[in-house]
């Protein structure tokens, strides 16, 4: 009892100390000049204290794997330095991602009042039709509020029947697909942080179709090849009420887009998702209901975003390390310029990397550094990173997705990837062409 009330309070400071990483983010934005970099300070070092405050909660394979770019970041950044007397961006090394960091947990604010896991338990309906709304939902929540929708959905699946190879290959596949467009999404945070002349509705509109094309690529395969598995498909039940968040937020970002056109869009994203979680709330559990349901979320939810954390801050290490590289010349570029060709390669290179357990965001940040000195079109190499996010966490066991699936459901996640590498391949064919379209426009 000792031991679980310990744990309890370690997580609930965990939470807190998140909190404070997302307020002084925000905070640094809508205040500006004078107390915006005290206030970007601020929020860097709790996300770091966050980090190594709940370092118990992350795996062994995640720690070892982001000591290694925290060390070898470091290194560089020293090598620099002594070697050709770089001067170092210590703000880039604390501070490089704490942005997206934001905008990713304040969305998930969201899944209070979007998907409340206390809905009404109806009997759920089954058939093409139900196969049919689970991908829809799958798509739209995703878009909105992250692996909160996967999680949900599949755990309403999952508690009339368990779990199994199509249903999690279906939802993961059409989840994942959300990364190439939503701009509520993680991976379009990491873009917007590293490539940040991209014009997002146009990266938006080039990257939707791509989704689309995914989620018909899945439905049609079923028809195919799994027709007795869609007949008999218990689903999600896709509700027209439930469509009022989306809507809103999407609004709502137009709205503060206009009114605070100086504040970058990842903060106006993560300002509309607690302005709308505090209004919804208010309206609908009043003011003491609202507080208790904001406790719980950063004592018992906010914590689980130590695994995207870490990795994300030891990346931003990583990142500086390789821009203070750079510009000792010591690095030669393995890319003479930056066309559809190119785009192509380096889609095929990052997606084989993810299914060999390298996270997309690692190799961003590697690769950018390199890939702006060749003076890139901005639209082009975000909608590269884009893609090479949603085919790589589809592909890659190592994927929160699968490591979700694996801890809840069961299915290990080196199966869920490799079911997915298939799919995966085929989408690769099409993104090159769609890039070699797009280039051209």
């Amino acid at each position: 009892m000792t031991h679980g009330n310990s744990h309890n309070r370690r997580r609930g400071v965990g939470g807190l100390l998140v909190l404070a990483m997302v307020l002084g983010m925000i905070f640094s934005g809508l205040l500006g000049s004078y107390y915006a970099e005290p206030l970007l300070w601020f929020s860097g070092i709790a996300g770091w204290f966050a980090g190594f405050w709940l370092i118990r909660e992350v795996s062994k394979a995640l720690r070892i794997q982001v000591s290694i770019l925290i060390v070898l970041g470091v290194l560089l950044m020293w090598f620099s330095r002594g070697a050709a007397g770089v001067e170092l961006d210590y703000t880039a090394a604390i501070t490089g991602n704490i942005g997206l960091l934001t905008m990713v947990t304040a969305v998930g604010f969201l899944r209070i009042v979007a998907m409340p896991a206390n809905e009404t338990r109806t009997a759920l309906p089954t058939g093409h039709g139900a196969y049919l709304q689970t991908l829809l939902s799958t798509s739209l929540f995703g878009a909105v509020i992250n692996i909160s929708a996967p999680i949900l959905i599949a755990d309403r699946i999952d508690e009339q029947r368990p779990l199994q190879r199509f249903t999690s290959q279906s939802i993961t596949r059409v989840f994942s697909g959300c990364a190439s467009w939503s701009p509520f999404f993680a991976g379009m945070a990491v873009v917007l942080t590293y490539v940040n002349s991209a014009n997002l509705l146009w990266i938006m509109l080039a990257g939707l179709p791509f989704a689309v094309v995914g989620l018909i690529t899945v439905y049609a395969e079923a028809l195919v090849r799994y027709r007795r598995e869609v007949s008999t498909f218990l689903g999600y039940p896709m509700k027209l009420s439930n469509l009022w968040v989306p809507a809103v937020l999407a609004a709502s970002v137009a709205l503060c887009s206009w009114a605070l056109p100086n504040l970058s869009i990842l903060l106006i994203i993560a300002l509309s998702a607690l302005l709308i979680t505090g209004v919804a709330l208010l309206k609908r559990e009043g003011l003491a209901g609202t507080v208790e349901q904001l406790r719980d979320h950063v004592v018992h939810r906010l914590p689980r975003v130590v695994n995207e954390l870490v990795l994300f801050l030891s990346a931003g290490v990583l990142a500086a390390g390789i821009s203070a590289l750079i510009q000792t010349g010591v690095v030669s570029n393995p890319f003479s310029s930056f066309d559809a060709g190119s785009a192509i390669l380096l889609l095929g290179l990052m997606v084989v990397a993810a299914a060999m357990g390298v996270h997309p965001i690692i190799s961003i940040s590697g690769f950018t550094p390199l890939l702006l000195v060749l003076d890139p079109d901005p639209n082009l190499l975000a909608l590269t990173y884009l893609f090479a996010w949603s085919l790589g966490t589809c592909a890659s066991p190592l994927s929160g997705t699968h490591l979700v699936f694996q801890g809840r459901y069961g299915i290990p996640s080196w199966k869920g990837a490799v079911w997915n590498w298939p799919y995966v391949a085929v989408m690769y064919v099409l993104s090159a062409m769609w890039l070699w379209v797009v280039n051209g426009i």
